[in-house]
């Protein structure tokens, strides 16, 4: 039943003129103690989805590197008299869902039930549990610390993500952003069961919370639920700003030697904040250069033309302070050179150049033709309005999206690339086994 309404849904969806697409209006209030909630009600499916939204990312580590990452994963093992055992049942007794995850900006708890009563009343009484009075058992504390010391230790073993934390390492140096999200082996080791109470007493307050909801309820029932939810938080304060990051000033070449058959490359430079002016020529041009798959300019030229690698790509990460613009690749070993300067020449043309009217046209076609794919179910408009909510943008910004899309011309992305990526301070990292050049 489910796939086949997912499927009517899309249908329909799809037939419509994207830019006279009926777009859902976001109500937003703050509750009683300061918590600021965002509510979408949908019509259809008896679902709600919810994320409850803390500036508790690994950023705010400090010198426990890893330690955001720990407190979250601990949330569902133990809360209000309950253990993991005990949570995980009364969920899957009535089909709901509960997660917690961290990433450098956030920390968030991703929520889903059904809409009877007696799902919403047993999954919202767990979720209040896990948010207000986790317990943080030292069992399942040495447990997750000993499968996150294992999870640092495999990390040794996959060039890819080596070459990816080298990268944030390089571009970010000092910064908070540079560290790994789980922690490396020397601060998790160090890191107590006391460190994860701490850590939870500072940030999982009320005055460092948003709660975002979509689904089928009304107005008032999502009120007395945010209510009942965060009645026990303290109100606290919001989270300190993340310092601001610095930018190279001078780009380098890093080789990591790892014995594999491929090398992975990568080529970044830290580039993009929520809500900057240039975001959507940015976006656009991305699509181009790096972000439509086999269609974009990065895969024809590696691929298509040169034979380098199977696939290429590119992507803007906005984060609080300025996220990445990275491109990426894995090609043979013998070939890791050719395979850099290609992507240089690719990155250098199209900075230079910008798009050609054909690769523009096909963008924004493309772009604004999948819109409506990116709003056809809750999970997928739940993860948009949060990410209204982090990054500050007005509550309309869907309404206006496909406009600001089809505005975008060829003088802004050339400009918008000018100004963003200088390619003598991008830094390349490649991660595979040397090879001698035969003559």
């Amino acid at each position: 039943m489910k796939i086949k309404i997912k499927v009517i849904v899309s249908s329909v969806l799809l037939l419509l003129s994207p830019l006279s697409l009926a777009l859902p209006s976001i109500q937003h209030w703050q509750t009683n103690n300061g918590v600021q909630v965002y509510f979408v009600p949908t019509e259809g499916l008896p679902i709600l989805d919810a994320q409850l939204v803390l500036r508790a990312g690994s950023s705010a580590d400090g010198d426990k590197n890893g330690v955001a990452a720990l407190t979250s994963a601990l949330l569902t093992q133990g809360a209000a008299g309950l253990n993991a055992q005990d949570i995980a049942e009364r969920l899957d007794s009535v089909g709901a869902q509960l997660s917690a995850s961290t990433s450098r900006d956030l920390t968030t708890i991703s929520y889903r039930s059904l809409t009877d009563e007696k799902a919403l009343q047993t999954s919202w009484q767990l979720l209040k549990a896990v948010l207000s009075k986790p317990s943080f058992p030292l069992q399942d504390f040495n447990r997750i610390k000993a499968r996150t010391l294992l999870g640092i230790k495999q990390r040794q073993e996959s060039p890819g993500v080596l070459g990816q934390l080298a990268l944030y390492q390089e571009i970010y140096k000092n910064h908070p952003y540079s560290h790994a999200i789980q922690g490396v082996e020397s601060t998790v080791k160090e890191i107590q069961v006391n460190d994860l109470k701490q850590f939870y007493q500072q940030y999982y307050v009320a005055n460092n919370l948003a709660v975002v909801l979509v689904g089928g309820i009304s107005r008032d029932q999502a009120e007395r639920m945010v209510e009942e939810l965060v009645v026990d938080l303290l109100a606290g304060k919001k989270a300190a700003p993340i310092e601001a990051v610095l930018t190279p000033q001078k780009g380098k070449v890093i080789h990591l030697e790892y014995p594999s058959e491929q090398t992975h490359l990568l080529y970044g430079l830290p580039v993009l904040q929520h809500n900057d002016p240039d975001y959507f020529p940015l976006y656009v041009g991305n699509h181009i250069l790096g972000g439509s798959g086999f269609s974009s300019r990065i895969v024809k030229e590696i691929r298509e033309e040169r034979g380098l690698a199977y696939s290429a790509y590119s992507y803007f990460h906005p984060m609080i302070q300025k996220g990445p613009f990275v491109m990426g690749l894995q090609t043979r070993n013998e070939k890791a050179k050719e395979a850099s300067m290609a992507v240089k020449q690719t990155l250098r043309t199209f900075i230079q150049d910008g798009p050609t009217d054909e690769e523009l046209m096909a963008a924004k076609k493309n772009i604004i033709g999948g819109f409506a794919l990116k709003l056809d179910s809750n999970k997928k408009l739940l993860g948009n309005v949060v990410r209204i909510v982090v990054s500050g943008a007005p509550l309309n910004y869907l309404n206006s999206y496909m406009q600001k899309i089809e505005a975008v011309t060829q003088q802004q992305i050339k400009q918008a690339f000018q100004r963003h990526l200088k390619m003598e301070k991008m830094v390349m990292v490649t991660a595979g086994q040397s090879v001698v050049q035969k003559d």
